[in-house]
């Protein structure tokens, strides 16, 4: 980000918090708050191009809203601003939120940059197509980039109806030279390359109904547009050094998402069939988590969780680590004053024998402060040789975690609340 870019952005803030102070004080309906937090990552050894280890950053986020004309409008906006120390590319902003919604006695319409989350499945969220991946912020996904929208909501009998008109297409953001948890070759975001002459301008649309049945929740959807998961096509920059383009097609996608409620007990399905790489292609992932209340006569209650991944395309399933794959978790709530958390996790390839090893974990620290712990370990495979050429570094014969093999790390974040 520009030292211009990034003036604009503090100076946004502070208006903006002096806005929002000030709409608060009136004693308008609505919040205003600050998180501002401090991260560093510690990685097991140095990238395969040499990165640090050390991976310091802090960030931070301001949530605002406020409503009028008796909660029948709101106006919401969440700035987030990164600063990382090692790759130029995880330092960034985005607005995660702006949009105002207007409310109706059997509708809601929303206009503006929003975040909308679909999925049920704990370990990867197959359905949730709307907003794109932040992926420098981390590599499990969860992280979005707001997406501007038209969202007009109808309230049915049956169910909900959601209509999308998205606008201004999110290009995916990816670590940097000097960043970890990336592929062996750099990755040219400016690059990149779409299917569709309107490139960003490109209008996608989405379709979802969602519906409640006694136990059972599911919602199903169709989607039409520039598909959020880019392909990588090689290229030679101007110095000839071998680079990878992101493109992005256009695709037609239809899912499902449903979860079954049986005491302690809840299944859930998460479907997709998608057009647009090629073939037709359909994939899946589908679990339980059993929840064992009072474990052991305390207070904590243990979550065991158990998913399967499918993808039909195998091994040439290019945009996932996770085809054929089976998944494992822990989730522990010890329920006391802190409201401390924890889920470890791990999936493996049942074919390749390559797994990931992964934990979360949070802690209030007093009223102000929370402490979360993240981290993760890979293996099953051999770590590529630095010393490999440039092209046999894109071999499709390499196994698909195996630039990940060096990337191990603890990640340890304090967030400051306001």
């Amino acid at each position: 980000m520009t030292r211009s870019r990034l003036r604009l952005w503090r100076g946004v803030m502070v208006i903006l918090a002096a806005l929002c102070g000030s709409a608060v004080k009136a004693e308008e309906p609505g919040y205003f708050d600050i998180d501002l937090a401090f991260q560093t990552r510690a990685f097991a050894d140095q990238g395969l191009q040499g990165q640090s280890r050390d991976q310091p950053s802090a960030s931070i986020k301001f949530s605002f809203s406020r409503m009028w004309d008796e909660s029948a409008q709101a106006f919401t906006v969440t700035p987030f601003y990164r600063y990382d120390s090692e790759d130029d590319e995880r330092t960034h902003a985005d607005l995660r939120e702006l949009y105002w919604t207007r409310l109706g006695e059997d509708w809601e319409f929303h206009l503006g940059a929003r975040q909308v989350f679909w999925g049920v499945t704990e370990f990867k969220h197959l359905v949730d197509v709307i907003n794109q991946t932040d992926l420098v912020e981390d590599i499990d996904g969860e992280d979005k980039l707001g997406q501007p929208m038209a969202h007009l909501s109808l309230v049915r009998a049956g169910g909900i109806l959601d209509l999308y008109v998205l606008t201004g297409f999110r290009e995916r953001t990816f670590p940097g030279e000097e960043g970890r948890l990336r592929p062996p070759v750099a990755i040219d975001p400016d690059a990149a390359r779409y299917e569709s002459d309107d490139r960003k301008r490109h209008v996608d649309a989405a379709v979802r109904w969602s519906q409640d049945i006694g136990p059972l929740s599911y919602g199903i959807y169709h989607f039409a547009g520039t598909s959020r998961d880019p392909l990588f096509q090689p290229a030679l920059e101007a110095g000839g050094s071998l680079t990878l383009v992101p493109y992005y097609p256009q695709i037609d996608q239809t899912g499902l998402d449903a979860q079954l409620v049986a005491g302690d007990w809840a299944f859930k399905l998460e479907a997709i069939s998608r057009s647009g790489f090629g073939e037709r292609y359909e994939a899946f992932n589908a679990g339980f988590e059993r929840t064992l209340v009072s474990v052991l006569g305390t207070r904590s209650d243990l979550g065991l969780v158990v998913e399967y991944m499918h993808d039909a395309r195998g091994e040439e399933a290019f945009d996932t680590l996770f085809e054929q794959d089976l998944a494992l978790g822990t989730r522990v709530s010890f329920n006391d004053m802190a409201d401390t958390q924890a889920l470890a996790g791990f999936i493996v390839d049942h074919e390749t024998k390559e797994h990931v090893l992964s934990l979360e974990a949070t802690r209030r620290l007093g009223d102000r402060w929370t402490m979360a712990l993240e981290g993760r370990l890979f293996g099953g495979t051999d770590s590529l040789d630095p010393d490999m050429p440039t092209p046999m570094l894109l071999s499709s014969e390499l196994e698909r975690s195996a630039p990940l093999q060096r990337d191990d790390y603890v990640q340890l974040e304090f967030t400051r609340f306001f």
